[in-house]
């Protein structure tokens, strides 16, 4: 989405997978920083636990990152949820479980869930899987098929450090690690800023708003964008 190209297969197929947007020293930190949170915490890292770290903090406002999710919404970008995913050796979760995570089907969309891979994501460690274009129908994955194979799949195979951004309207699923070693993500969601964060009975940690400039501030969803809602501009077509 930092190119027209990118943004024009982003829309049309409801994903983009971008290699090497973290690598060298930058790369090792997360992948460091990462172990370091999971093994201090329990089985899931919440967006509380990751807002308090200047690393993951950070990491919300990586260039990379957010300029591709502000090419899609424009000055309203918002933090809408955050969290890892960590799944170790001999996993016995299915090899699918399809799904989508709301309905709300067209070109444009509400919500993008955007994974950060620090492992190579081959077959055997279980990828991200997507079927293009489904974000475009109102339809559920069937019900019947919910952990098997789907016609037009597509795994994305990635290496450490890649970037995939996902239209939350598009049917995907996790795969199972049949690997020795682990499978790690993190997993950001950018939406617009009138949306509900995921977790709104919660205040932000004042980590993530101590000296924050007024762009995370609007990224955290505490300042309003310039201008107000009913004169919204969109993203423009530059890519």
């Amino acid at each position: 989405m930092i190119t027209a190209e990118e943004k024009a297969f982003f829309l049309r197929e409801g994903y983009l997978h971008v290699p090497g947007v973290l690598s060298g020293d930058y790369l090792a930190r997360i992948q460091s920083e990462f172990d370091r949170v999971w093994d201090a915490g329990t089985s899931r890292v919440s967006q509380q636990q990751l807002l308090r770290e200047k690393t993951f903090i950070e990491l919300v406002e990586y260039a990379p990152i957010l300029n591709r999710h502000r090419a899609i919404f424009g000055d309203q970008v918002q933090l809408l949820q955050y969290d890892f995913l960590r799944q170790g050796p001999g996993s016995t979760s299915p090899n699918r479980s399809w799904h989508r995570d709301f309905v709300f089907p067209g070109d444009y969309p509400l919500a993008i869930n955007t994974i950060v891979y620090l492992d190579d994501m081959v077959e055997e460690r279980g990828p991200t899987y997507v079927v293009p274009g489904t974000h475009r129908s109102t339809a559920l994955p069937p019900p019947d098929r919910v952990h098997e194979t789907l016609p037009g799949e597509i795994p994305v195979l990635a290496a450490p450090g890649d970037v995939v951004f996902i239209n939350a309207a598009i049917w995907h699923s996790g795969g199972r690690n049949r690997t020795e070693g682990a499978r790690r993500g993190i997993y950001i969601y950018y939406g617009y800023w009138w949306l509900k964060t995921y977790d709104p009975e919660r205040s932000r940690p004042w980590q993530c708003l101590e000296g924050a400039t007024p762009e995370r501030l609007q990224l955290m969803g505490v300042k309003m964008p310039q201008g107000d809602l009913h004169m919204y501009q969109p993203a423009d077509d530059r890519g």
